[in-house]
């Protein structure tokens, strides 16, 4: 089963989802009414929604505006149609369309989510599973193999770069930095680093009971390697946040025909935006956010035992620690613990923790979204309380009675938990300002990261050209190198309009689907969009 029908229940609608594609001329069903006037209307596909009708994103020729439907008619796709687009776009070269009015029932995603104020469009242009950025693992320098890793070119005999690390090393060629813009992997040694990693081993050993160090496995028990990484976390605005160390265990050695309910849910960023809505107007509610430390190593390990190996550096950290652990180093320094709690890393790690906390909001009387698992809410007294869960971070609207019986229960069930009051919060790399009876979602630090390698262009007044969508079957294939800097900038720009720049949403879609074979052509276009920016 695909991640999406795990997520959803629901399998594609294949005669639906798959009939069109991207550009495809249709008629729209606008149904009856009994009269002469027309009951379809042409239009061009855009991109399917992923909700359970299998309704699609189209562009309506008559109303020149953005329209859902689920049902139409695919139809050929002519040199008339051809021209008639040209001619669009001559009139009126890629300015902001207006939205049509929706039938009841579908939902429009909003950025200021404001009742009065006009929104954005924020359409799923890739999987709304992975909409937060997310933390890189910073493999030990004992490991040879690197597949992410970025090849360089050689420019001198044109010969590609060595896929080893270590040869890529010794020659002399480092890969390019690589960050998040919300987390940076650091390997250099501070007080800051020193102290998370320390806080790190000390909560498994001790606070967590998460490990517990062993002599000895047998043959066929499941060896996890660990790996140990230290971050530097800032917040939206881009102010640092704190240093957070992190033991993890590798799993991509674990068997996954072993574990059938790995998977579990995040929020989805159309879902932020929904309850960021509702709440805009209203009175009588508290915005806060909790963070609970160390969530997976908090959820008590199911199944067969399952080991972690710490290589002889992190080994020597932890009887630095704990010096009454000697005994159980191995003779090549490294040392074995088993998992008591759900360590990071772990295929199974993420469905036991989801289900240890979506079984404590239960309990507490809150009830799942049939639409979003993890939008909870419960009724009480006329007024509504809402939890989003994005992994172990909870965004929370509710009375200020509520909100200290949610913190009561939280803490005794989790022991340690950080919770943030106000009008201002970051979350998931937005800073959330609600005031003014609407709220307004900031990503400035984020823009001015994505950014800084490209303030020394000329301004644009939009985001794209009239030849937006045509595309020069002999314009010259970028480099490799070229092509993955194409790519990642593609990727950071799509995070960016997700949320916050619905403007640039149809430029961005047609460039993701260039990432593989970007040409000359692809790139001017892409430094177009950052012109406008």
């Amino acid at each position: 089963l695909s991640p999406r029908v795990l997520f959803t229940g629901t399998k594609p609608n294949y005669k639906k989802e798959f009939s069109i594609s991207f550009g495809d001329y249709v008629e729209l069903h606008n149904g009856t009414t009994n009269t002469s006037q027309e009951r379809s209307v042409g239009a061009i596909a855009l991109f399917p929604l992923g909700n359970s009708t299998g309704s699609w994103q189209f562009w309506c020729f008559e109303t020149r505006a953005y329209v859902r439907r689920s049902t139409w008619t695919k139809m050929i796709t002519s040199d008339i149609l051809s021209r008639a687009m040209n001619n669009f776009a001559l009139q009126d070269p890629l300015l902001p369309l207006p939205i049509a009015d929706l039938p009841v029932g579908e939902a429009v995603d909003q950025v200021t989510a404001a009742a009065s104020q006009p929104n954005f469009r924020n359409p799923p242009a890739a999987d709304d599973d992975e909409d937060e950025m997310p933390d890189l693992i910073n493999h030990s320098p004992d490991d040879d193999d690197s597949d992410d890793d970025d090849d360089e070119e050689n420019k001198a005999t044109g010969q590609p770069a060595p896929t080893r690390r270590s040869v890529r090393i010794a020659a002399g060629i480092n890969p390019p930095e690589r960050m998040t813009l919300a987390t940076k992997v650091r390997e250099d040694k501070n007080e800051g680093t020193v102290n998370a990693v320390e806080a790190e081993l000390s909560q498994l050993f001790t606070e967590m009971e998460a490990l517990t160090p062993v002599k000895e496995v047998s043959k066929d028990a499941e060896v996890l390697n660990g790996i140990l990484i230290v971050v530097e976390k800032f917040l939206a605005n881009g102010d640092h946040d704190k240093w957070k160390g992190r033991l993890v265990a590798d799993g991509r050695s674990q068997d996954r025909a072993l574990y059938p309910n790995k998977s579990s849910p995040t929020l989805a960023i159309h879902s932020l935006f929904t309850v960021l809505a509702f709440y805009a107007g209203l009175t009588g509610y508290l915005m806060s956010k909790v963070d609970i430390k160390g969530a997976f190593v908090q959820t008590p390990m199911t199944g067969p035992p399952v080991y972690l190996r710490m290589n002889k550096k992190i080994a020597s950290q932890v009887v630095h620690i704990y010096p009454e652990y000697r005994e159980f180093l191995q003779p090549d320094g490294s040392m074995l613990t088993q998992m008591l709690k759900a360590m990071y890393g772990c295929v199974q790690a993420s469905s036991l923790w989801f289900a240890l906390l979506t079984k404590l909001l239960f309990a507490e009387g809150y009830v799942a979204s049939e639409t979003d698992r993890c939008v909870m809410r419960r009724e009480s007294g006329g007024l509504i309380f809402c939890i989003l869960i994005y992994v172990d971070d909870l965004l929370i609207f509710a009375s200020q009675n509520e909100t200290e019986r949610i913190r009561r229960f939280l803490t005794q069930a989790f022991t340690t938990i950080t919770m943030s009051l106000g009008n201002s919060i970051s979350y998931l790399g937005m800073q959330l300002l609600w005031k003014d009876r609407c709220f307004i979602v900031d990503m400035d630090f984020y823009v001015r990261q994505t950014l800084k390698d490209w303030m020394h262009l000329p301004v644009k007044s939009n985001p794209g050209t009239r030849d937006l969508f045509k595309i020069n079957e002999t314009s010259p294939l970028l480099t490799e190198k070229r092509r993955q800097l194409f790519h990642s900038t593609i990727a950071r720009i799509l995070y960016l309009a997700k949320r916050i720049r619905g403007d640039i949403i149809t430029v961005v879609s047609f460039l993701c689907t260039r990432v593989t074979k970007a040409t000359e052509e692809d790139q001017a276009k892409l430094e177009n969009l950052m012109f406008f920016f």
